[in-house]
């Protein structure tokens, strides 16, 4: 990533959540971690359990940029058992049962009702079926403090919109739900998909793409709702305007058996 200002700035502080952790599903080999401008840079886990890079840059500069590069091995179908906290249950910022959440969220129960479905998974694919139907990408139409019911209203939107809604209407369902933020082969910039609490602990679902997470899908961070992980977030002194670029490449590679990495993320 990089950010380029129109002229200076100084005092700026920053707050990354761009390192993949460690979980039952991913093992992440970091081989290279950039960031500068920094005075300083601190390793520390968010609220959430996410890795987090903090840090300062007091002196003026006008680009600010950070590099993350490693292998992640990551296990299709493997979700992480991690204790439930209540939080995941009840809505949030960008997740409130509002009119438009609550009146599919009632459509959602009475086809999972008709369909015979009672298990939080299962329940969760029918509702992530529903909204691939009814819902259409179409980049540029929302932003990144669109809420689940501005976005349902619009009928349209981002990974981050159908992210929103999906853990709205779950968790209006009665059903514990997550918010991630991460990284996907082939899309070229980072993507957001759910995580739904069933028997075996979270289970992750893209309904941007109608599908079940596999290992094509590597995690950065889970939250509440967009607000609690954004990828890069800060704050500095100066009168400037500013424009980030994102590159974001990741590969498939071999699996080698003598090895415990079997994939690749860059950025």
């Amino acid at each position: 990533m990089e950010l380029k200002f129109s002229s200076p700035v100084n005092r700026h502080y920053f707050a990354l959540r761009c390192v993949p952790g460690d979980s039952l599903r991913q093992k992440v080999c970091l081989e290279e971690c950039l960031v500068e401008p920094a005075d300083y840079l601190r390793e520390v886990k968010d609220g959430f359990g996410n890795n987090k890079l903090t840090g300062c840059c007091g002196l003026p500069h006008d680009v600010f940029r950070y590099r993350i590069r490693g292998l992640a091995q990551v296990e299709n179908g493997t979700g992480d058992r991690a204790p439930l906290h209540p939080i995941y249950r009840y809505p949030s910022k960008y997740t409130a049962f509002e009119p438009e959440v609550a009146a599919f969220g009632r459509e959602v129960l009475e086809e999972c009702a008709k369909r015979g479905l009672s298990g939080a998974v299962e329940r969760a694919v029918c509702a992530m079926n529903m909204l691939y139907e009814r819902f259409d990408y179409v980049p540029g139409t929302t932003h990144i403090w669109t809420t689940a019911a501005q976005a349902l209203a619009l009928g349209k939107g981002v990974c981050q919109d159908y992210a929103h809604i999906m853990t709205a209407v779950l968790r209006y369902m009665g059903i514990p739900a997550r918010y991630v933020n991460g990284l996907m082969i082939g899309e070229g910039y980072t993507h957001a998909w759910v995580e739904v609490y069933g028997e075996n602990g979270w289970y992750g679902l893209d309904p941007t793409n109608n599908l079940h997470i596999d290992d094509y899908y590597i995690k950065l961070a889970h939250g509440r709702d967009y607000g609690d992980c954004p990828v890069d977030k800060g704050i500095f002194w100066g009168n400037a305007a500013q424009k980030q670029e994102i590159y974001v490449n990741v590969e498939e590679v071999g699996y080698d058996p003598d090895s415990s990495i079997s994939g690749t993320a860059g950025r």
